[in-house]
Order: structure tokens, then sequence, then C-alpha cells
């Protein structure tokens, strides 16, 4: 029993182990949350669709072959009577026949070409809105381990900020069980320890949320403990290749090959027909005898009504054609706004830095010399704990304006498609 507890304990403290030194980069958590996204499986569909869909209109150029058959009993049928001729059948009441029709397009190949034309379009149609999905999912991933990235910054700082108070509540107690100090000052210690460890707990709750969420999208187990490695200052990629500006090219060129299918299925119908069958009275409605009989020829077919309306669809699709390139236009001035807006965030960032170091260093100096006034009694505790606060909150900007550059590095070439 004392063994299988003991390897129990040791297969959890490497568990443990393991998960506080899990460390995964922002690309391997964009590609796990690619291939686990449920949507990633409609690509399959999609193209399994397409390539149904083509061959059933391969299949409509097959000449149709349909098997008939008929049998009839009519009440009366036509008598001749011609005087000085005799002789001469009345058809019979009951006739039969079976046989084949046969239908063959000849002018059907460029209307199927062209169908397949569109099919392929909406296909590409389908795929290009699952790239824009994707890219939402890209974009969701980023954000999120921006945020746990920060508060994991927030988390150290708070810690840090916990191991001096209590350095500090203890040279306090020192003083005041000498009487060198008034018990208020170490309860000042003491109500700040327990804010810090309030902040400890609800950051650890958002860094928890986070993870869960992160575990969610990528199908594998992310703790809170995770190091999320970014590329280290990300060079901005110049170009757009936003998925949403493929999708309105697609869309549009569905739209083109339906005014090209359009015109073709409105051109005139030439086929060849032909009938086989076996019966009676078969085309000489005289001759009552059971016998083989056809038929076969040309056939044109135009249906001037489609015509008439043709112009009218085709200015539906150019006002569709024309709504579309205004959305995606909206959408490129829209984006490059955004573009700009992250730029000028990214320079705002480097000015912060520039001043940030400069700002930590002088803080400290200024804390320093506060701990001594502490110690000596020149200062109250509250006193004190100001001039922590203001180190911590310089410590903390420095830490999440390097985070919050990088990310947003990265969030500028994800905008931009890249």
């Amino acid at each position: 029993m004392t063994k299988k507890i003991l390897l129990s304990i040791g297969w959890i403290g490497i568990s443990l182990l393991t998960q506080a030194q899990q460390r995964v980069t922002l690309q391997e958590l964009i590609q796990g949350a690619e291939r686990h996204y449920p949507l990633i499986r409609q690509k399959e569909a999609l193209l399994e669709s397409g390539r149904t869909t083509d061959k059933l209109l391969d299949a409509s150029l097959i000449p149709t072959v349909s098997l008939v058959g008929q049998g009839t009993y009519q009440s009366e049928v036509t008598a001749f009577s011609i005087p000085g001729f005799s002789g001469i059948p009345s058809p019979k009441k009951d006739n039969y026949n079976i046989g084949f029709d046969l239908h063959f397009p000849l002018t059907e190949f460029g209307v199927v070409r062209s169908k397949k034309e569109v099919e392929e379009a909406r296909t590409d149609v389908g795929l290009k809105q699952l790239d824009v999905e994707l890219q939402r999912l890209r974009e969701r991933v980023t954000n999120i381990a921006g945020n746990i990235l920060m508060q994991q910054e927030n988390e150290k700082i708070l810690v840090i900020r916990q191991t001096e108070l209590a350095n500090q509540k203890k040279k306090i107690a020192v003083a005041v069980s000498n009487g060198a100090m008034l018990k208020s000052n170490q309860l000042v210690f003491e109500s700040e320890i327990l804010n810090t460890e309030e902040k400890i707990i609800d950051v650890e709750a958002t860094i928890q949320g986070l993870t869960q969420e992160l575990t969610l999208l990528t199908g594998q187990e992310i703790g809170p403990k995770v190091e999320i490695l970014l590329q280290p200052e990300p060079v901005l990629q110049n170009g757009i290749n936003r998925p949403e500006l493929k999708l309105f090219n697609a869309q549009i060129k569905v739209l083109e090959y339906q005014k090209i299918s359009f015109r073709k299925e409105n051109l005139p119908k030439l086929a060849i027909f032909g009938q086989g069958n076996y019966g009676r009275p078969g085309y000489n409605f005289l001759n009552n005898d059971f016998r083989l009989y056809g038929i076969a020829g040309l056939s044109l077919n135009w249906n001037i009504n489609n015509f008439i309306i043709q112009k009218g669809r085709i200015q539906l699709y150019d006002i569709n054609q024309k709504m579309i390139e205004a959305q995606k236009e909206t959408f490129d001035m829209n984006l490059q706004v955004t573009l700009t807006q992250k730029e000028t965030e990214i320079k705002k960032y480097d000015s912060f830095l520039s001043k940030d170091e400069e700002i930590v260093n002088k803080r400290k100096e200024i804390l320093s010399a506060f701990a001594s006034q502490l110690e000596n009694g020149v200062i109250t505790s509250t006193e004190y704990l100001t001039e922590l606060n203001s180190t911590n909150a310089a410590e903390l900007g420095q830490a999440l304006h390097k985070i919050q550059k990088t990310i947003a590095q990265t969030q500028y070439n994800l905008l931009a498609g890249n």
C-alpha cells in the first residue's frame, strides 16, 4: 500500500512539474485550434459535394432512354364503308405497344460546361467562407493568448509585492514589539497583504478561465502555468491578404458565371430523338398486326418567354455584383482604418517603452529610500505603501507595454491576413 501511495505521489509530482513547465508558441496554439475547429470538417464535405455535382452534370449529357408501354381499349373505332370496295379492315378496339424513347441533346454541352463553372465557383465561395471563419479563430486565439500573458505578468508583480510587504511587516513587527512604532503601522501592512492576496486570487481565476477557453479551442490541455512564446519583435508585413477580400471576389465570380450560364440556357435547343415500339396499331392504324415500328428525327425547342425576361435577369445579376463590390470597398476601407490605428498603437508602445526603464529605475531608488525612512520611523506605513504602489504600477506598466507591443504587431499581421 505504501509503495502504491509513493508511486501515486510521484506521478502527481511529475504531472504537476510537466504542467508547470508547459511551453507552447502562439503559432502552435493557432494551428491546434485550426485542426480542432469543427467547421474544418466542412471543407472535405464541400469538395465532395462539388465532385458529386460535377458527375451529375456530366450524366445529364448521356442520351435519355425511357421504357414506355401502354394498353388501351376504345369504346368505338373508325369504320370504313366505301361503295364498291370491300374487305377494308377496321382498327381494333384494344391496342397495345411497348418500346423505347431516345432523346440526345446536341446543344447542351456548352450549357453543362457553364453550369460546372457556376458550381465550381460556388464551392470556392464555401471554401473562402471557411477561410474567413478560420481567420476569426486565429484572431480570437491571439487575443486570448495576449490576455493570458498580461495577466501572468500582473501576477508576477503581485507576488513580488506580496513578498515585499511580508518582509516589511516583519521589520515593523519587531519595531512594534520594541515600542518604537505604533501597532497601527503593522496593521496597515497586514491589511495590504490580504488585499494583495485577494488580487492574486482574482488574477489566477482569470488566467484559469482563459486557459480553459484555450483548451476548448485547441483540444489540448493548457494549464494556468503555461508559458506562451511570442515571436520577438515580429516584422510588420506589407500587403493585404485577407480571406474576406477573396470571398468577395469569389462571390462576384459566381455572378459572372451565372450570367454566362443563363444566356446559354436561353439559346435554341437542338436534339436527336427516336422511338422504337412493338405492338399495334402503330403508325399505320389500318394494320391490326403486332409488329415493330419506329420513328427518328431532330427536334428544335426555344423558350421565347425566357429570352424576353433575360435582360431583366441579367440586370439583377449586375445589381447583386455592384452590391458585393460596395461591400468589398467598405471592408477594405475599414480594414485600412484599423491597420492605421494598430500602427499608431505600436508607435505608442514604442514611446512608452523608451521611458519605462527610466521610470522604473527611479521608482526603485525612491522606494529604497522610503524603506530606510520607514525603518527609522521618519514616514508612516501608509506613505511607504503609496510609493510601493507607484513602483509596482511602473513595473507592471513596463512589462505590459512589452507584451502589448508584441501582441499589437502580431495582430497587425493577422489583420493584414499574413
